[in-house]
């Protein structure tokens, strides 16, 4: 009996891990006010890919692998910039970060106010704006919590890059909550 339950405890663990790697995070497509604020952060013809993340979240690393396997992919075709998520009291954190082998600027985002605008309520969601200047992708990079591997958004993003169009414009984001209370197992 004993033995039945404990494996049942596994099976149940393991079910509700499984469950929650493939439940997505909520979003939103960018507000009509995003394409403004994306605009002045655009160098004048270049793709531009601006990632909101949380910095305490550990689905983040996965998002920012894949980040940067699409600036190498891209061979310096896309611009990215990293929107960190910082609430009040919290220490500043890195100026850049070193993606794809790039340097990949980081912008300090107060209570999540310019990732709300991009539609972004959780970590890794992504919005590309094409070389001239039209949002042509939201969502998120990976294809579950924490796990790497090859995406349909990737593909996506990298379509636009080269000039074409995707066959999707948006895609489910996998990370953790835009808010003080990181909700990771």
């Amino acid at each position: 009996m004993g033995l039945s339950l404990w494996l049942a405890g596994i099976i149940a663990g393991f079910a509700g891990l499984q469950a929650y790697s493939a439940k997505a995070g909520t979003s939103r497509a960018p507000t009509g006010q995003a394409g403004g604020f994306l605009a002045s952060l655009q160098k004048p013809g270049r793709p531009l890919l601006v990632m909101a993340v949380h910095p305490r979240c550990p689905c983040t690393d996965a998002s920012l692998a894949e980040l940067g396997d699409l600036l190498a992919r891209s061979r310096g075709a896309c611009d990215a910039l990293l929107l960190q998520y910082h609430p009040a009291g919290w220490p500043v954190e890195a100026a850049f970060q070193t993606l794809g082998g790039r340097r990949v600027p980081v912008m300090q985002d107060p209570d999540g106010r310019l990732a709300a605008m991009l539609g972004a309520e959780t970590s890794g969601h992504c919005v590309l704006v094409d070389a001239s200047g039209t949002i042509r992708f939201h969502g998120g990079l990976t294809v579950a919590r924490g796990h790497r591997g090859l995406s349909p958004a990737q593909d996506a993003i990298l379509e636009v890059v080269s000039g074409g169009s995707p066959h999707l414009t948006s895609a489910p984001v996998y990370g953790c909550a835009l808010s003080p209370f990181c909700k990771a197992p």
